[in-house]
């Protein structure tokens, strides 16, 4: 009779992402995996699979430091974390150092490598992380999976960074580059902002025709979100360009992307103050026109500040009677316009 174990781990190794698209996900499979080796009585296979159980249940944090980037899940009930690295069984070095060099699967030599990297300080595992994450970038974004793209670009500009490669920093941005271009006009659109900012922690590298090309990218990019009201993205990609002008020397138009981003803050303002409901309504322009109003005082930007100013009191002055007019609309859709009988029924309420 065939293992049970072998059949789900064979699977899990051939899945680039579509069965499996969560480490999560993936980290419960070579749990179970681990259990079914355990119970046809292979406690070697159960052990090994135990390991890429615990390593993928590892968290990916913000945290981009030297050691920091995996972190708990979750802390249990006694204070104590999960996993807990200091109790990954001894060998666990050992035996994904072999896991790195054997598997053809990105996602398993990125995740396997970058542990190593990250809490072992393995930098030759460090820099095979680097083309194994690019490879999933390429994977994620053809499946249309954007986030999942940005993740892993992001994470390969960084460890390019730190691992001071410079082949390692040209791939990673040629390839960041080449997922912006190709997440223009598509579903991942949305996801543009998140990898320019990640390209631009390698910006030193990119030479001046580089430089252009991104720009012009990211000018259609934020077109592109104006005109569907997009505000939070429009204002992810002036960031970046902002550095890319002040890179390429053009202090005009880093002046213009800095006063872009107010300008932009000051827009939904007046676009929400038209909105009731969730998302819209004056306290939330009045807040967006405080956003705006902080950043042009910032970049002394006196000549907006009146007018800004004269908007935010108004849309707080409209606040209390908004709230009072949706209270109102709320009271009468639970009594039915405030036609209520003597029964205590009304219109749209059922008798007894």
């Amino acid at each position: 009779m065939p293992s049970r174990g072998l059949e789900l781990l064979r699977q899990i190794e051939a899945d680039n992402g579509v069965l499996y698209p969560l480490t999560s996900v993936r980290s419960e499979a070579f749990k179970k995996a681990a259990e079914l080796f355990a119970a046809e009585g292979d406690p070697d296979q159960a052990a090994r699979a135990r390991i890429e159980w615990l390593v993928f249940a590892f968290r990916e944090t913000e945290a981009f430091g030297s050691g920091n980037y995996f972190g708990p899940r979750y802390t249990k009930s006694d204070g104590s974390p999960f996993p807990d690295f200091y109790s990954l069984p001894p060998n666990t070095q050992q035996y994904l150092k072999a896991r790195v060099a054997a598997t053809n699967n990105p996602i398993h030599r990125a995740r396997y490598a970058d542990f190593l990297w990250d809490k072992f300080r393995d930098a030759e595992a460090g820099a095979q992380a680097v083309p194994a994450y690019i490879e999933c970038a390429r994977l994620q974004a053809a499946r249309g999976d954007g986030n999942a793209a940005f993740r892993s670009i992001r994470r390969a500009c960084h460890l390019a960074r730190q691992l001071r490669n410079g082949e390692l920093q040209a791939m990673a941005r040629d390839t960041a580059l080449s997922l912006i271009e190709s997440m223009a006009g598509s579903s991942t659109a949305m996801y543009i902002p998140r990898v320019a900012e990640s390209l631009m922690t390698l910006s030193d590298t990119l030479g001046p025709e580089q430089r252009a090309r991104l720009a012009e990218l990211l000018e259609k990019a934020r077109a592109s979100y104006v005109a569907n009201r997009e505000f939070h993205l429009e204002r992810g990609v002036l960031k970046s360009l902002r550095q890319l002008y002040k890179l390429s020397g053009d202090e005009e138009a880093e002046r213009k992307a800095w006063l872009a981003e107010g300008e932009s803050y000051e827009a939904e303002g007046d676009y929400k103050l038209r909105l009731d409901g969730l998302g819209g309504g004056p306290e939330v322009a009045a807040h967006l026109y405080q956003l705006a109003l902080t950043h042009f005082l910032n970049m002394g930007e006196t000549g907006k500040l009146e007018a800004v100013k004269k908007k935010m009191d108004a849309a707080h002055k409209r606040g209390p009677v908004n709230f009072a007019a949706f209270i109102e609309t709320l009271r009468r859709s639970f009594t039915g316009g405030g036609q209520t009988g003597s029964s205590g029924t009304g219109p749209g309420v059922p008798g007894r």
